[in-house]
């Protein structure tokens, strides 16, 4: 089974080794390194070209400044992998990292991310901010009504093939030169099932130049993402020729329920939400799908 490693950057000269040393010296040989370059003026360029003569598994793509998302399309349409894992090029992979997610993905599951350990500038072990989404379930109406975040950042995300076929290319590339990602998780948590994979494969380094993580955001930001976001949820329906009115369905709701093998307090909460604050459903259904939500709870995880 071929991997397919889609690492985008942008003027991470100073850490771009690191995060190809991380892919070169995977436990899983079986794989192909797209490095996309977007645009960068920091010496980035040489350092990849340096590394492509030395590994023929490294496929370089030198492209003008577009933004992630573009480099994200840049690097699915030259990859051919059976499955497609990201990593940003501030990030790195653990040893082992292709070789634990690749098992998941035999399994029959489309969507895997993994937990993370955030790093410093220089590498060393730090705590960070992030909640983890600890999931093993369909998350369709979660999504949808409470603009739920079923993953994390990009280096833990990997996709089968099928299911990134479905979603690449990525839509709307100028409006994701940033947090790219999030076209990436908003549709595959949409058409399938996620899975977290509860290990710290990927290391997550936080700096000066992060492009989101610590960025403080105006009201106008969260404003146009959301309009952002919305769209993209609708793009996900359209490309699952689902109709609308799937989603004013309890049933359907509680089958998705059904679904997660973890189901937390905090899950049920999510739920509990949408049923009473999202949905235009009968008082009475709304009391039904609530007692089974509570029975799903109190059973605990399946």
């Amino acid at each position: 089974m071929l991997i397919s490693v889609i690492l985008d950057n942008y003027n991470y000269s100073t850490y771009i080794s690191q995060a190809i040393e991380s892919v070169l010296s995977q436990t899983y040989t079986k794989f192909e390194l797209i490095i996309v370059d977007d645009g960068s003026s920091d010496g980035s360029a040489e350092i990849i070209q340096s590394y492509a003569k030395k590994d023929n598994r490294i496929k370089p793509i030198f492209k003008e400044n577009g933004g992630q998302a573009s480099a994200f399309n840049a690097g699915f349409a030259a990859c051919s992998g059976d499955i497609i894992c990201f990593l940003d090029s501030d990030d790195y992979f653990a040893p082992n990292k292709i070789q634990e997610v690749v098992k998941f993905h035999h399994s029959g599951y489309e969507y895997v991310f993994t937990d993370h350990q955030a790093v410093d500038q220089s590498g060393k072990h730090i705590k960070d901010t992030l909640k983890r989404y600890k999931c093993d379930g369909h998350n369709l109406f979660l999504v949808y009504y409470m603009s739920k975040y079923p993953g994390n950042v990009t280096s833990t995300i990997s996709l089968k093939r099928s299911l990134a076929d479905k979603i690449f290319p990525l839509p709307n590339e100028s409006e994701w030169k940033i947090q790219a990602d999030d076209v990436i998780v908003f549709q595959a948590a949409m058409m399938s099932r996620a899975k977290f994979l509860d290990k710290k494969l990927t290391f997550y380094r936080i700096h000066d130049a992060n492009g989101h993580y610590g960025q403080k955001r105006n009201s106008d930001y969260l404003y146009e993402l959301m309009k952002k976001r919305n769209r993209l949820k609708a793009n996900a329906l359209n490309k699952m020729n689902l109709p609308r009115f799937f989603l004013t369905n309890p049933y359907n709701l509680l089958i998705e329920i059904k679904t997660h093998a973890l189901f937390s307090k905090e899950l049920a909460l999510y739920y509990l939400k949408v049923v009473w604050f999202e949905m235009d459903i009968t008082i009475l259904s709304k009391i039904l799908v609530t007692f089974q939500i509570l029975k799903k709870l109190s059973k605990g995880s399946s």
